[in-house]
């Protein structure tokens, strides 16, 4: 039960280079080595990623202050007599509806995006959330816009 085993031995023949024959490293240009190297500035980005975390904190309460003055407004008008009395709340005008469902769309969408505007200060080289924050929000002002323009066509 002996069995034959043959090794075959394959040698491949490399021809040297000259950083070998030399026994030195290639030499870099230094100009390029250095410009490809040097780390970029974070902070202009961070600082500009904190800008727009600290405006989409503003918004969001300016667009709930909006939405919750508009909700809960009450009015008598003033030219009442002592029979009768003109009361106005938000929902008798269209319009008024339309900027309170409007102002509670932006405020949901800016409440939604503040993990990746926190994501974008905590890695301030990171492109996929800045990318993804003006994507949304291009769709949201284009969404915004539309609906103004097929309210007001109603109206």
């Amino acid at each position: 039960m002996e069995t034959n085993k043959t090794m075959r031995e394959t040698t491949i023949n490399l021809p040297e280079t000259k950083a070998e024959a030399k026994e030195k490293a290639p030499l870099l240009n230094s100009s390029k080595a250095i410009a490809i190297l040097e780390p970029p500035n974070r902070g202009t980005k961070k600082g500009i990623a904190i800008g727009d975390f600290v405006l989409r904190l503003c918004t969001i309460g300016a667009t709930l202050g909006a939405t919750v003055t508009m909700g809960n407004a009450d009015a008598v008008a003033p030219f009442t007599t002592r029979f009768l009395r003109f009361e106005a709340q938000f929902n008798d005008i269209p319009t008024f509806v339309f900027f309170m469902v409007a102002n509670g769309i932006v405020t949901g969408y800016l409440f939604l995006s503040l993990p990746f505007s926190t994501i974008c200060i905590v890695r301030p080289l990171a492109k996929a959330p800045r990318i993804l924050l003006v994507i949304f929000d291009t769709v949201n002002s284009t969404h915004q816009l539309s609906l103004n323009r097929v309210f007001i066509g109603r109206v």
